[in-house]
């Protein structure tokens, strides 16, 4: 095993203690909206955790193959829209819907959307695949559980009272999309789903 893959195992860790120290420093310099923080800080997460951190582990090259449009059969069609349906239907959860105060909100929120989408999908998804490709469990197992687990660092500025169900809810995805990556050996499959999932939940 190289640095690089031995750094990808602990990186999960060193995020969420990093991050959830960044939203916590944000959320109290923007006490009158917390919103302002929690964007910040994922700006920042997008910035430092999904670009330059799979620019470094597996290169430029990797992630611009990983992220290439996709021809679309049935079968992706079908894998693709599965998680959308489910999306749909967690929105009904009491807690699980975003409050959208006002049409900045809404854009605010729209934009994590498209935020999330690519670059979660090129760090969550796009680095464990090229880095561990033969093994089901630092390529899928691994990086879902702690995707999920990640959700808790801009969760714990958020006033939502359901911290658990959104980071269960986001350990299936991240499961689900570990697979529709193996199954089609891309992250551009995981990018559309994600996004269009994410502007469902804001919608």
């Amino acid at each position: 095993m190289n640095t690089k893959q031995k750094f990808a195992i602990v990186a999960p860790l060193i995020l969420i203690v990093v991050m959830y120290t960044i939203f916590q420093l944000l959320a109290g310099i923007f006490r009158e909206n917390w919103r302002i923080g929690w964007y910040l800080g994922l700006v920042l997460y997008w910035l430092i955790w999904g670009a330059v951190f799979p620019s470094w582990v597996i290169g430029r090259e990797n992630i611009r193959a990983l992220i290439k449009p996709q021809k679309l059969d049935t079968k992706i069609l079908l894998l693709v829209l599965f998680p959308l349906v489910m999306a749909s239907l967690y929105r009904f959860i009491p807690g699980m819907e975003y409050e959208k105060a006002s049409a900045w909100i809404f854009l605010l929120l729209l934009s994590t959307a498209f935020g999330n989408g690519f670059f979660e999908e090129v760090l969550w998804r796009g680095v464990y695949m090229k880095l561990f490709h033969d093994s089901t469990l630092l390529r899928i197992i691994w990086p879902s559980i702690w995707f999920a687990l990640w959700h808790y660092a801009p969760g714990s500025v958020s006033p939502s009272k359901n911290i658990i169900g959104i980071i269960v809810g986001a350990g299936i995805f991240g499961f689900y999309l570990s697979y529709l990556a193996k199954k089609t050996n891309t992250v551009w499959w995981c990018i559309v789903t994600h996004t269009t999932g994410g502007i469902i939940m804001v919608g």
